[in-house]
């Protein structure tokens, strides 16, 4: 890793500003500066969100100091709306000058700088190299896990990434192992409502049907696994009909079932994507 950014500098896109800290910044104004901040959470668009806490950050590096942790959190914060945004690249430049200024500042160890490279993890993936976010993602559970917890959402993110990109690099099988593992840990630690289950159903729903297809492949399906897939219909996960159907006909094949549309898709709106699971199939289709 390069060496910190001297003091007096700025990053290469002119962003951070000065070093120099300011005088303790009157309550008022952090308050009113992090108010700012969470009006992103509101923008119509990513891309919206990003300029509005870049220009949050700027002004929190004028009143607060370059090195505060609300704003090295916001610069963060502006990073992760990039890539949002569709623009991975000018992320991971971002994220890679505040992991180095929060690193300096707030420690290694600290738990706002290992979200920071979750976040740059998240990026190098999202440019689509899934072999360098693997690398990231391993160098960084051990000490994220110590840090936080092992089910704390940022763990347990890094985890469902991990598994992602697991199968994006051709280990099906491998993938398919931590998030049957994964899924009822989220759930369990986070809530059935949490975003994160439902994208660790979804990721574990298309590995297992890509790794159901592969010769050699066991037959039958785990029930989480059911579930998984029974949620990607259900939120419609897909690009096209065809994909669906694709995915529906897995699921009669390895369950030995048919008409399960009718069952998945007359469920009510209200039900659990398990209890539509046992609605639709009946039982356990296998061990968990």
């Amino acid at each position: 890793m390069s060496q910190p950014m001297p003091p007096s500098t700025e990053d290469p896109q002119g962003r951070f500003g000065p070093a120099e800290e300011p005088a303790d910044a009157v309550p008022a104004v952090r308050e009113l500066l992090i108010r700012l901040r969470a009006a992103a959470e509101v923008a119509r668009t990513p891309q919206g969100a990003a300029e509005l806490l870049e220009a949050v950050a700027r002004e929190m590096v004028g009143e607060l100091g370059r090195y505060d942790r609300d704003t090295l959190a916001t610069w963060r914060e502006a990073a992760r709306r990039q890539g949002e945004a569709g623009d991975p690249a000018a992320a991971i430049h971002l994220l890679e000058q505040v992991i180095l200024d929060m690193a300096q500042a707030l420690g290694a160890g600290d738990p706002e700088t290992l979200t920071a490279r979750l976040d740059l993890a998240a990026e190098v993936g999202r440019a689509g190299d899934a072999g360098g976010a693997l690398r990231r993602l391993h160098d960084l559970l051990p000490a994220l896990t110590a840090a936080v917890g092992a089910d704390d959402a940022r763990v347990l993110r890094a985890r469902a990434q991990y598994a992602a990109h697991t199968a994006a690099v051709g280990d099906l099988g491998g993938s398919v192992h931590q998030l049957v593992q994964l899924v009822p840990q989220v759930q369990q630690a986070l809530g059935e409502e949490h975003p994160l289950l439902g994208e660790a159903r979804t990721a574990l729903a298309r590995a297992a049907q890509q790794l159901g297809r592969a010769p050699g492949a066991p037959p039958g399906l785990g029930w989480i696994e059911a579930v998984a897939i029974v949620h990607r219909l259900t939120v419609w996960d897909f690009d096209t009909d065809r994909e669906a159907l694709d995915c529906l006909s897995e699921l009669e094949r390895r369950t030995g079932l048919k008409g399960l549309a009718d069952r998945i898709y007359g469920a009510p709106d209200h039900l659990t994507a398990e209890q539509v699971t046992t609605l639709a199939l009946g039982r356990p289709t296998g061990p968990a």
